[in-house]
């Protein structure tokens, strides 16, 4: 059976950090400014809901300003929590904040550890939290209200990125029904999937995120595979149980495959991006096939396999801050001869034919003697 991936991987695009800032009041309150209400011709993205976030600052990028304090929504604005900050009348403040906010304001936080040019995550295990990080964004004076000829924004540009991974499935069948064009003859195909269970990927590791040349974007780490370079987490360690993506409750005799594609019920949480390897990352896969041959008989078949994920697509892992989205086609028929072969969609590289042939004589020889 042939098996078919798309992948979809989305990501924020870089906001600037702040430039060129002209303000009439330089001791207002300091202010956040998240993705949900970013007016730039630059950014894409998002509404930022995630509750409330941490932030580290430096008052020109060498004095500790702010250290490890809650920020969260005040009204329509993002203000600390714990503490009222005003900008400086000189000089500039530099912030970094990640997402979502642990710990106590006004001491250093532990997931993760943030310093003005590096960001680190020490065995972390992936699950039910969207871990965030963002740019780091170094401001001259009051930046609330202040427009730079590109971006406008009414507080510290605050654009997270994810640290992790989001995987989700859809299913689908190449092909239900199919008339043939020499005979006519009509067959039909019912796909039903009992069982589809991911699991066993690598939940646990480390990532040091170190800050680039242009002073506020950050460097993620490369793994080197076949001469390609992927971002994925160091250290991986750990497996996942076994999730089971069709829900009993929603689908209690299973999912019948249709030429469309289907949701699957979304694994739990996040995944760590790592690198793909056969045996690690796998699908248990529980179907049934039920035919109608052209003269009006059934046959009935069950197909049960474990497939490496990393065999099923080219791709080869899942990377930092990708929402990755696998579309499975499954073909009711025997595998077709080739990868990418002209039938993928159709039954016509299956059709059973007959290789006629007949066998030589066997050539007998007899004496016999008849007594007159």
């Amino acid at each position: 059976m042939k098996k078919y991936i798309i992948i979809a991987a989305s990501a924020l695009v870089a906001l600037a950090a702040c430039s060129k800032v002209e303000t009439a009041d330089l001791q207002k309150e300091i202010n956040f400014e998240v993705a949900n209400s970013i007016k730039t011709k630059a950014f894409t993205g998002s509404v930022y809901n995630n509750g409330a976030f941490g932030t580290y600052a430096w008052f020109n990028n060498t004095d500790d300003f702010m250290v490890n304090e809650q920020v969260d929504k005040n009204g329509s604005a993002w203000t600390t929590k714990d503490h009222t900050f005003y900008w400086p009348k000189t000089g500039s403040v530099s912030f970094i904040s990640y997402s979502p906010f642990e710990g106590t304001s006004n001491t250093a936080g532990t997931t993760p550890v943030v310093a003005k040019d590096k960001i680190t995550y020490t065995g972390v295990t992936a699950g039910t939290t969207d871990l965030m990080y963002a740019d780091k964004a170094t401001c001259s004076n009051n930046v609330n209200e202040v427009e730079d000829g590109t971006n406008s924004f009414d507080g510290v540009p605050t654009v997270f990125r994810h640290a992790l991974a989001k995987l989700s499935f859809k299913v689908m069948a190449n092909f239900v029904e199919w008339d043939d064009a020499t005979t006519g003859s009509h067959t039909e195909w019912e796909i039903t999937l009992n069982s589809f269970k991911i699991g066993g990927f690598n939940n646990k590791g480390d990532l040091e995120l170190n800050l680039n040349a242009d002073g506020k974007s950050w460097d993620k780490p490369v793994t080197t595979v076949g001469g390609t370079d992927y971002n994925v987490w160091t250290n991986t360690s750990g497996s996942t149980a076994d999730q089971e993506l069709i829900d009993p409750a929603t689908y209690p005799s299973g999912v019948v495959l249709t030429t469309s594609a289907q949701d699957l019920t979304p694994a739990t949480g996040y995944v760590l991006p790592q690198i793909l390897t056969a045996g690690v990352q796998t699908v248990d896969i529980d179907a049934h096939i039920k035919t109608t041959l052209a003269n009006g008989k059934t046959i009935e078949e069950d197909f049960v396999k474990t497939i490496n994920i990393s065999e099923i697509s080219t791709l080869k892992a899942w990377q930092i801050n990708e929402n990755i989205v696998y579309t499975i086609k499954f073909k009711p028929t025997a595998s077709a001869l080739d990868p990418g072969d002209a039938h993928d969609d159709d039954p016509e590289d299956v059709i059973i034919k007959f290789d006629p042939a007949v066998a030589d004589w066997t050539d007998v020889t007899s004496t016999a003697t008849i007594q007159l």
